[in-house]
């Protein structure tokens, strides 16, 4: 029994779905037949290109290419290819064709179209703005009511209405011109279109609007009232609760224009008197009085010049922080006196008492900066340590210096506010000047600026660097010359001890070697003729240790390198000492460190043949990166360093050493002990 279950469940699962795969085909096969279907279709699965046979009703034709649809359930658009043009609203028509994917959601590539019959067009469903802005009806006829704001040509055949519904604004695009339009401006009229929008290539609803075959499909409500017939009201009850007219219909003002730019917009001083203040408790500070000005932006620019006295008409809407006008239109003008501005500080400038009004900030500001925007220019100030920004609408730039003391007239514009509580309190405010002329420098800019005084530090700065540079490569010409003039000195002293030893020293060994040699041929004892014989080869070697060393004077064209003066040092060496050489290759030394350490070895392989007695001299040259080592062995009997390098009557050779160590930086170090020979090491640092 336990065994049966497990076997039955299994059996009733593959049935079952295998069953569903069975429906899945014949879904997936079977034809699309209503619109709800189509437009709800996954993105992906529009692609497929997946049957329909839909039978709808013709709500709106676009084009020849172009049509909408709906039925019972939703709507959805068609697409013909070639194009047709025996469509109508109202047509009742059989489609098949294939899915695609839209702009927004999926409609029908049309194959085959078969007409059914002629009805009306298919009811419009009742709709509020959220409904089109969400695409809820999207591409479906629906009813919608509102207030007419403005009526414009969109193309030479086509109408711009802008519907108010509510606090939104929304277009309604009108197949027919609008010389052919009845009077919907400020009426309430019921609109019967089609539902469509600007979509992104994201497939989302950027903004919705509304389509309108022709005039027939607007209804008048309720007829607007003529302007010349509204009664005239002050600013100050304008969106206040409890007004006697609806707040979105259009209200009528007078009074005295402050100020009139380009862009339409236009600055009012209310010439009505307001209503009476509420009442205020006795505990709570005097509040400022509002100001009568009010910001309007009229529906087609006019030419106003401040001081005229205008009568507007306009629909009321909350602007940054004070009612405005909207979509306005100027009704009368006549001469007036020109507006003066209002007095004001800092704190009022600020508090939202002025918004919209012509004022004059009592405390002064400075420039310190502006520049280009989309309308004219920018400019920063800084008042009493409180930023300031200020708009001019021109093209080109003020000529105004960086720095400058300034006193500002302009109009006052809150740009944003904060809720305190139930109250709402400004944020900041801008001035708008209407011209140049509303900025009267007091003071122009010191001389030395922050600009300026930057452009001076780094032309000083540049100087300084240039002189620097001067410095240094008339440092490394004079180095030059001194290195030519002590080479040249030092040339011409060599060469001057050369004449010397050449025309005196030598001349006198020529001598005495030729006496010698004159006294060997007389006859003379053994022992005189050994003592003649050894004198005459003492003066033979002195005779050629001259012609060495006036050769290596002469010989400056020649640099040589320290192994090289080691090889000639060692070729020079007497037959009886056997001098070895231990070169290794060393990095290149000035030549005046060159001639010391060449001397100081031949020092010390004179010392070690005349004083060592020795028969054997090793000269070892190496180097690391950082030293050079300079070695000079001999096997000859040895000596206390200690006692013996630090001269005696006659005798100079180590005190020569290390006066010539102490030219070139460093120190000698003898390393020797009696019978065991004696080692010089010289360790220059690279």
């Amino acid at each position: 029994m336990t065994t049966a279950c497990p076997r039955f469940r299994h059996s009733c699962l593959v049935i079952l779905s295998s069953f569903g795969i069975l429906v899945s085909s014949f879904l997936a096969a079977a034809d699309l037949n209503r619109a709800i279907d189509i437009r709800t279709l996954p993105y992906e699965r529009a692609l497929e290109k997946l049957p329909v046979d839909l039978t709808a009703t013709v709500g709106f034709v676009e084009s020849a290419t172009t049509a909408f649809v709906q039925d019972d359930t939703a709507g959805t658009h068609l697409h013909f290819k070639p194009g047709r043009t025996d469509l109508h609203v109202g047509d009742q028509v059989r489609i098949k064709g294939t899915t695609t994917a839209g702009l927004y959601f999926p409609g029908v590539d049309v194959i085959e179209l078969q007409f059914l019959g002629h009805n009306a067009p298919p009811p419009g469903v009742p709709a509020n703005y959220d409904d089109l802005a969400t695409g809820r009806f999207h591409y479906q006829r629906v009813v919608v009511e509102g207030l007419g704001r403005t009526l414009t040509a969109l193309d030479e055949d086509r109408s711009l209405l802008r519907l108010a519904m509510g606090s939104r604004v929304i277009e309604v695009r009108i197949d027919s011109p609008p010389e052919s339009a009845p009077d919907v401006v400020d009426a309430r009229l019921r609109i019967t279109a089609l539902a469509a929008g600007g979509i992104n290539d994201r497939r989302q609803l950027v903004f919705p609007y509304l389509r309108v075959t022709d005039w027939n499909d607007i209804t008048i409500i309720q007829p607007p009232g003529k302007p010349e017939s509204l009664p005239i009201i002050s600013v100050a009850t304008l969106l206040r609760f409890g007004a006697a007219d609806e707040p979105h219909h259009r209200a009528r003002i007078r009074g005295t224009v402050l100020a009139a730019f380009d862009d339409g917009r236009v600055f009012l001083r209310d010439s009505t008197p307001p209503p009476p203040p509420r009442e205020a408790p006795k505990d709570e500070p005097a509040k400022p009085m509002q100001s009568p000005s009010i910001a309007i932006q009229l529906s087609t620019p006019a030419h106003l010049k401040p001081g005229l006295q205008a009568e507007i008409t306009g629909f009321p809407i909350m602007a940054g922080f004070s009612a405005s006008l909207a979509d306005a239109l100027v009704l009368s003008t006549e001469p007036g006196k020109s507006p003066t501005a209002s007095v004001v500080s800092l704190q009022q400038f600020q508090d939202g008492s002025h918004d919209a009004d012509l004022v004059q900030l009592t405390a002064a500001a400075v420039l310190n900066d502006f520049f280009r925007t989309n309308d004219g220019y920018e400019l920063r100030l800084t008042s009493s340590g409180t930023p300031i920004r200020a708009f001019l609408l021109q093209g080109s730039p003020p000529s105004l210096e960086i720095g400058s003391s300034c006193l500002l007239t302009g109009i006052c514009l809150v740009e944003s506010s904060t809720d305190k509580g139930f109250r709402s309190q400004p944020d900041r405010a801008s001035l708008l000047l209407r011209s140049l002329d509303d900025i009267r420098v007091l003071s122009t800019a010191p001389f030395w600026t922050a600009k300026r005084l930057i452009i001076a530090i780094a032309i000083l700065g540049g100087v300084i660097l240039l002189t620097l540079v001067w410095i240094t490569l008339q440092g490394r010409q004079i180095t030059r010359l001194e290195r030519k003039i002590s080479h040249q000195a030092t040339l011409d002293e060599r060469q001057r001890i050369a004449r010397e030893f050449h025309d005196t020293l030598e001349q006198e060994l020529a001598g005495l070697s030729l006496r010698l040699d004159a006294a060997t041929t007389r006859p003379l004892e053994d022992k005189a003729r050994s003592l003649l014989e050894t004198s005459r080869s003492l003066v033979s070697r002195i005779q050629s240790e001259a012609r060495n060393l006036v050769s290596d004077l002469r010989d400056t064209e020649h640099v040589t390198t320290l192994a090289e003066a080691l090889q000639i040092l060692a070729s020079r060496a007497p037959e009886s000492l056997a001098i070895k050489l231990d070169l290794h290759p060393i990095p290149a030394i000035p030549p005046n460190v060159t001639h010391h350490l060449r001397m100081i070895a031949q020092e010390a392989v004179t010392n070690a043949l005349k004083h060592a007695q020795a028969t054997e001299v090793t000269l070892h040259l190496s180097s690391t990166p950082t030293l050079l080592t300079l070695r000079i062995t001999d096997n000859g009997r040895g000596f206390d360093p200690t006692a013996e390098t630090h001269g005696k009557p006659g005798h100079f050779g180590c005190i020569g050493i290390r006066e010539r160590c102490r030219k070139i930086g460093t120190e000698a170090e003898w390393q020797s002990q009696p019978g065991k020979g004696t080692s010089v090491v010289v360790t220059l640092p690279l």
